[in-house]
């Protein structure tokens, strides 16, 4: 159990965790873990629109007003399998966190210039499933998220998190003998949620570009294959060479990771602008060891 005290706002916030791990049999473990935590600070992000959309993110202190304490309530409860080389584990979480300003969750969309508090909830699932065979090691897990904000006095007053993956899939295997390591794995996610204007045409000064309801679409979905490798050499007998080589996005995927909206004042006109994943990128390193 721990407490805080807020000497400026007079507060005493009384903050329990638990932590919860019982053996249901030799091979099958049961967890539950609760925690409730706060936050004095909120980080607001500034958007740049003028400098091809760069971001300055600045830490602003509470001040129990527009900006309140960021309260956060968690509970999960996870099962783990572990025999013969295998391993499967299952977790299941909700949160929920409230005193979250719009200033701070990078709205690009019709919130953006717009200060209002909510809260969010985030109900979750994540599988994971191991196995070793021999020298080599594979592994696939799958997580759902269902990550929803509430701001009371916006309409509609829910609707999809910024930050929200839906599903996601993982999969890798892992060839790890003597000096030699190689790794292949790949990973598939559903587009995060996205804003579409009702017009190409701006609307007004005030308002320059008309939005669809907030998150009600999603970008493409997301895919990609990585590759790494390494070797060991020994130089001397006190001195080693490790050797290694990735690839990241071995098939080139080119997906949309993020889309905005800005009006162009030479077409006088809405256009789209698109971030796109990195595109193949091989990195190699040498690392010597005395």
């Amino acid at each position: 159990l721990r407490g805080n005290y807020i000497q400026e706002f007079k507060k005493v916030l009384v903050e329990p965790r638990l932590q919860l791990n019982y053996s249901l049999s030799k091979f099958f473990q049961l967890e539950v873990l609760g925690e409730q935590k706060s936050q004095t600070t909120s980080q607001i992000i500034d958007l740049q629109q003028d400098f091809l959309g760069i971001e300055k993110r600045r830490w602003i202190l509470s001040n129990n007003n527009d900006i309140p304490i960021i309260k956060s309530q968690q509970i999960s409860i996870g099962f783990t399998f572990k025999k013969s080389n295998w391993l499967v584990s299952l977790d299941n979480y909700y949160k929920k966190t409230t005193g979250i300003t719009s200033s701070s969750q990078g709205f690009q969309n019709q919130l953006e210039f717009v200060e209002i508090n909510g809260s969010y909830t985030v109900f979750g699932n994540e599988l994971l499933v191991q196995k070793q065979f021999k020298k080599f090691i594979t592994w696939m897990s799958y997580s759902y998220t269902d990550n929803d904000y509430t701001f009371d006095s916006f309409l509609p007053t829910s609707f999809p998190n910024n930050f929200e993956i839906k599903h996601t899939i993982g999969a890798a295997v892992i060839y790890d003998y003597k000096k030699l390591k190689i790794a292949l794995g790949s990973r598939w996610f559903t587009g995060k949620p996205n804003t579409i204007p009702l017009s190409t045409s701006p609307s007004s000064s005030t308002s320059p570009i008309a939005y669809n309801s907030p998150n009600a679409e999603n970008l493409e979905d997301y895919f990609q294959v990585n590759i790494s490798g390494s070797y060991n050499f020994k130089i001397t007998k006190s001195v080693q060479l490790v050797m290694g080589l990735s690839i990241q996005n071995v098939l080139n995927s080119k997906t949309i990771i993020n889309q905005n909206y800005r009006v162009n004042q030479n077409t006088n006109s809405v256009e789209q602008i698109n971030t796109y994943s990195l595109e193949r990128t091989p990195n190699a390193f040498f690392r010597f060891t005395f």
